[in-house]
């Protein structure tokens, strides 16, 4: 297996803590995952001597990775049974915290207050460090409340706490995935800011070269290999010069109601066309009408301000090419409201679908870039990176590969799951590049 790319980090010539000792620094990893703090301290010479993961699977596939079999529920874990370490790692979970999760913040009672057992944990210990991750709304959810509270509670036992937003885009790896990554540093050691990985001047790889053809994939569903070809035929048939982070809207092909039509009367609405130009004029009843209004439209009857611009750029397209969108119109495939939508984040002078990156979103069918890939994440199996060039999608290797896990002797069984876990996991490079920095710590 091929590394993602040798990547540099900043030479501070101070001290070692291992100078002292033959023995590597050894470190705990809380909320294991696949093991991205695991392999990337272990990269950086690191031991690890305890694990802690809640889902049974991943702790079958850690044993079989790592040779170490992590312990189960956090929160019923005796701190005072866990092997003395230097550094303690946790990737706590981030759904209470993300922009596609409820946003509870700690007042999330299923995973947001797990960080207090990390806290504890430290609190007994008093390791050298400890290195989190999570999303970055961790430093403003809850009007900041939250990030106050995790800030105050390690000053409270001893600790300064340092952060740094990162993306693996940063430092070289092609996938845009924004996560903050905090150090707390016990205070007897620390004696200025901490260093962080250097991110500016590394080489930067292409997705382009992170794929593989002759791995074995999943190949693309025929409905969406067609529907992706009927998106490029009117692309074709339009003409258009460019398109810059603009979506076209199929239903409003036709369409002329009100963009926010909430206060007029059944006898109102009626004047006007609905979806693809349905006609509203014999309806009876507002269930009708809202039968044949697009569906983004239904749950107040208004077009939501984040696509508002879109659908007039929709309603001018199809002023200007009637007739081409009205036969392209009758063939799109109606079942699926999302599919109606194509989303183009890609290059804004290429409108050829097959030079880009694909998603399904609930959101419609999002055109990216190439040359990076969209942030991994968990929340969805039906989010996998499309390559339609080649009709399939993103194998589990690729996706390791941005995640820096791909040396994995084992993933998950099924594309599905091994999206799960890799959209849980931190990334192992970018964690890497933190512990070959903390193992030069300046000492007091």
């Amino acid at each position: 297996m091929h590394s993602v790319g040798p990547l540099a980090v900043n030479e501070i010539k101070t001290e070692f803590f291992s100078s002292r000792n033959s023995e590597p620094m050894k470190f705990i990893d809380l909320f294991a995952g696949l093991g991205g703090f695991h392999t990337g301290f272990a990269n950086s010479g690191y031991e690890c001597v305890f694990a802690c993961e809640i889902e049974p699977h991943l702790r079958t596939l850690y044993k079989e990775n790592y040779g170490i079999e992590p312990h189960g529920d956090i929160t019923k874990v005796n701190e005072a049974e866990i092997p003395e370490h230097d550094v303690m790692c946790a990737g706590f979970p981030c759904q209470p915290f993300s922009l596609a999760g409820k946003k509870k913040g700690a007042e999330c009672p299923a995973s947001g207050r797990l960080i207090d057992h990390v806290i504890r944990i430290a609190k007994h210990h008093t390791p050298k460090f400890v290195v989190l991750e999570n999303v970055p709304n961790v430093l403003t959810i809850a009007e900041g409340s939250f990030w106050a509270y995790l800030t105050s509670s390690f000053s409270e036992i001893g600790y300064t706490i340092h952060h740094k937003v990162i993306s693996p885009v940063d430092i070289g790896i092609p996938q845009n995935r924004k996560r903050v990554f905090i150090v707390a540093i016990r205070n007897d050691l620390d004696v200025g800011s901490f260093e962080w990985p250097e991110i500016t001047g590394l080489a930067k790889t292409s997705l382009l070269d992170i794929l593989d053809e002759n791995l074995e994939h999943k190949k693309l569903e025929p409905a969406k290999v067609d529907l992706l070809k009927h998106w490029q035929s009117l692309l074709n048939q339009l003409a258009l010069d460019r398109l810059v982070c603009t979506s076209i809207v199929a239903p409003e092909f036709g369409a002329t109601y009100p963009l926010n039509f909430d206060a007029l009367s059944l006898k109102e609405i009626k004047q006007y066309k609905g979806a693809y130009g349905s006609d509203l004029s014999q309806c009876v009843s507002w269930e009708e009408v809202m039968a044949l209004m697009p569906s983004y439209t239904r749950k107040n009857r208004a077009v939501s301000n984040w696509l508002l611009e879109s659908v007039e750029f929709s309603r001018d397209l199809y002023q200007a090419k009637k007739y081409i969108c009205d036969a392209w119109a009758e063939k799109i495939d109606k079942n699926y409201n999302s599919w109606q939508i194509l989303e183009w984040r890609g290059i804004h002078t290429t409108m050829d679908i097959y030079e880009h990156v694909v998603q399904f979103r609930a959101s419609g069918i999002r055109i990216l870039k190439p040359h990076v890939a969209p942030s991994l994440i968990s929340m969805t199996p039906t989010q996998i990176p499309i390559i339609p060039s080649q009709s399939r999608y993103m194998s589990a290797h690729e996706a390791a590969k941005l995640q820096n896990l791909h040396e994995l002797p084992n993933l998950p069984e099924t594309i599905v799951g091994a999206f799960k876990a890799l959209g849980n996991a931190v990334n192992a490079k970018v964690i890497e590049l933190i512990a070959n920095n903390l193992k030069v710590w300046k000492t007091a």
